[in-house]
């Protein structure tokens, strides 16, 4: 083998690979649009098959027309044979037998339109049977499909770690926010400490007046009731 086959042997061994990773990379995509392009197909079928079941009833109109005319003739016949009218009974006669012919054809007509429609009709359900199988698998293959990414995404990191990391961020928030309440309470006591009736406990020398005064004015109860 020439070096040039060899290398095209090599590139086209190359793209087939490159064709197959990219399909592989796709397959799901690729089934999903097998579906919908059947489905078209089938849609596209069951027109047809409409439109063969339409003419078959309109050649099958023809036909009861064609035959209901020939009864009519055949009881005309009847009467002009009984009034030895012979003449117009043959050129009634003449006339039912191009009907005949008419109604052979319509009747051929009618019976390939009768086997087409069936023939059809057989095949469609084998179709429409097994696409939804397929539509099925399909919905599987999807829900498999994205329980394995999940799984992919959940496996980049363990449970733990991640747990380890948001009770890491909760302890974080739960101690910003315990700080802020202790700084409330402070201000809430600071705010008690200056009012005035703190201020008043908090002067040495405003309490000991009011003990002075307190005792001063029990020692002349006890005076006034001696």
């Amino acid at each position: 083998m020439t070096i040039l086959q060899k290398l095209n042997t090599a590139f086209r061994g190359g793209v087939r690979e490159m064709a197959e990773t990219v399909i592989d990379a796709n397959n799901l995509r690729i089934l999903g649009q097998e579906i919908y392009d059947c489905e078209q197909d089938i849609n596209r079928s069951k027109q047809k098959l409409a439109f063969i079941i339409a003419e078959k009833m309109q050649v099958n109109r023809e036909l009861d027309r064609l035959i209901d005319s020939n009864k009519i003739y055949e009881q005309s016949i009847v009467m002009l044979l009984g009034k030895g009218d012979e003449a117009r009974a043959v050129e009634m006669a003449q006339r039912i037998a191009e009907q005949d012919s008419m109604i052979e054809q319509k009747q051929s007509h009618f019976d390939q339109l009768q086997e087409h429609e069936q023939s059809l009709q057989g095949l469609l359900k084998k179709m429409v049977v097994g696409l939804e199988r397929f539509k099925n698998e399909y919905k599987m293959a999807k829900a498999t499909a994205n329980r394995q990414q999940a799984q992919a995404i959940l496996s980049k990191s363990s449970p733990q770690s991640r747990f380890n990391a948001m009770q890491e961020s909760l302890d974080r928030v739960q101690e910003k926010q315990q700080g802020t309440s202790d700084q409330m309470d402070a201000m809430a006591q600071v705010d008690a400490a200056l009012s005035t009736e703190s201020i008043d406990s908090l002067n040495p020398q405003q309490a000991t007046a009011n003990d002075i005064l307190q005792r001063i004015k029990a020692k002349q109860k006890e005076t006034t009731t001696a």
